[in-house]
């Protein structure tokens, strides 16, 4: 009947950078079943999907696609020989994998909907009038609803019969299902008249920077007592995230006085003996959700360590087990590079040094001065074009080093990390003192070298090592407080305004030459190839 509208009320599929097989359209999920009577999506890796694959296929399954997640499929298929339930199939096939899975699956009638989680996240939003999301995170549906299930690892969650219904994987037995109701806070994720939402993102930190240190000093008095009862302090973080986390155990030794190292989780391994009871780590992530993160849980496990946390996600996976968690309050950053989350993640850092010395309050002051100072002053589109100017003569190099020191040894590589990201073009970040130890050999007539030559006790040095790259030939993009003859550009830090805080955003320059980098060179700053913004699979 053409008269007749079909209005479609389920659906399943999955945004995923290919890990088994090209990027083609048969790759895509959802997979089908061989008849069509489900649908699957999975996040993660099946991590012994060659077995099985030859398993199956001495079994009489055949496959179309070069993807672990067929696998899946095709288990459940057999899994279904046995079992009038595909319930029960799935439970049951799912079982027979390694590695950190998460699957959805959907029956053909749209009557069942089947997740399982064992390690990447999952989540359901259930919203009015028998409405419900399944998703890996709650920002997915944050705009639609508020309550929320969270699913933990080795529960399966069932929607039919109109209504949820929660069981371990492992028995099959029912379990009690909880719903909660979170306060998502401001969710606007529009570019709000930008271009892109990195250089929307970037701007935002005018206001999220004074956002982030919302907190009152007696909300860090129990992680304080627990760094000081501690032999040791370890920050833990991926990606930018760890930069952040270094820069967080720098505050904590420089203003505190701490022992405090950072640490990341992918070479956790040969810390984990040395990592005693009662030690504290803080995890640094903007999604809270990093699998790496939780990787390196699982080799802890055994310790009866003090967990803490910064992460951007309410309801996160890593916020949810931490004694200690703390959100970062910026608001959805849509852009996979990190900007605003990540000067927020250094912000808690210096607030937490100086609530170590009773000092917060006047840290808190400092940082709303700074906001202050950037709205009115730094943070501009003059700046952000005299930026542009100085990408427009770096747009076609291959290399791009940057140098810092102290306070700005990891903005050097934070800076690197978001020109690479962005731009595609090869930047690498080093401490200063690197230079007569290799790095020096890669500098040659024209390339461009942008030094952190800042107000502080290091600026003697930095003018040292700027110079020595000058009289290699170095093209010279001086960060500092002032400007200086060995510079061929110079871009003033904020760290000019005599605000102590001002430091923390330092990366500023770095960001917005990547974003126009990137522009420049025809790319889209917001989506970098091959990256994604939670990293929630090894």
């Amino acid at each position: 009947n053409s008269d007749t509208s079909i209005i479609p009320h389920v659906g399943v599929g999955h945004t995923r950078w290919a890990t088994h097989g090209g990027v083609t359209t048969h790759n895509a999920h959802p997979h089908f079943s061989a008849d069509e009577s489900f649908v699957l999506a999975q996040n993660g890796i099946v991590e012994n999907y060659q077995k099985l694959k030859e398993q199956l296929k001495s079994l009489g399954h055949s496959f179309k696609t070069e993807t672990d997640t067929e696998v899946i499929v095709r288990m459940v298929e057999e899994k279904l020989k046995d079992t009038d339930s595909l319930q029960d199939a799935v439970r049951k096939g799912f079982l027979e994998l390694d590695g950190r899975n998460t699957i959805i699956v959907l029956s053909s009638d749209g009557e069942e909907v089947i997740a399982i989680r064992n390690g990447s996240p999952l989540v359901v939003g259930v919203g009015d009038e028998n409405e419900y999301f399944f998703a890996s995170d709650t920002l997915s549906f944050a705009d639609k609803t508020d309550k929320v299930a969270f699913i933990e690892n080795h529960q399966m969650v069932v929607f039919s019969n109109g209504s949820l219904h929660l069981f371990d994987v492992k028995t099959g037995e029912k379990l009690s299902l909880t719903i909660e109701t979170l306060d998502h806070g401001n969710i606007e994720v529009n570019k709000e008249g930008y271009d892109h939402y990195m250089l929307k993102e970037v701007f935002e930190q005018r206001y999220t920077i004074k956002d982030a240190v919302g907190y009152e000093s007696f909300e860090f008095d129990g992680l304080i007592e627990a760094i000081q009862n501690a032999g040791r302090v370890f920050t833990l973080g991926s990606g930018g995230a760890f930069y952040a986390a270094d820069q967080v155990a720098y505050f904590l030794r420089s203003i505190a006085g701490v022992m405090a190292q950072g640490l990341r989780p992918y070479e956790i391994e040969s810390y984990v003996p040395l990592i005693q009871d009662g030690d504290v780590l803080i995890i640094i992530s903007q999604s809270g959700e990093t699998a790496d993160n939780l990787e390196a849980l699982e080799l802890l496990k055994e310790k009866d360590i003090v967990l803490a946390s910064v992460v951007n996600m309410i309801g996160s996976t890593t916020s949810r087990i931490s004694k200690f968690p703390f959100l970062s309050r910026t608001g959805p950053e849509l852009c996979v590079l990190s900007t605003k989350s990540g000067s927020a993640q250094t912000s808690f850092g210096y607030m937490l040094g100086n609530a170590m010395i009773q000092k917060y309050d006047s840290a808190r002051k400092s940082v709303h001065e700074l906001a202050g100072y950037l709205e009115s002053e730094y943070l501009t589109e003059e700046f952000s074009e005299r930026v542009r100017k100085i990408a427009v003569q770096l747009k076609d190099k291959e290399h791009i080093f940057l140098l810092g020191k102290g306070r700005n040894y990891q903005n050097a590589l934070v800076g690197a990390l978001n020109i690479k990201e962005a731009s595609y073009i090869h930047a690498e970040g080093f401490a200063a003192g690197e230079l007569k130890h290799g790095v020096i050999a890669l500098i040659e007539e024209g390339t461009p070298v942008i030094s952190f030559v800042d107000d502080d006790s290091d600026h003697d040095y930095m003018i040292g090592a700027t110079a020595e790259v000058k009289a290699r030939g170095a093209h010279v993009i001086g960060l500092g407080v002032e400007n200086n003859e060995l510079f061929d550009e110079f871009i003033p830090l904020p760290t000019q305004s005599g605000i102590d805080a001002a430091v923390l955003m330092n990366i500023v320059p770095c960001q917005l030459l990547a974003y126009h980098l990137a522009v420049l060179r025809g790319y889209n700053p917001d989506k970098p190839r091959n990256l994604a913004k939670s990293v929630t699979v090894k």
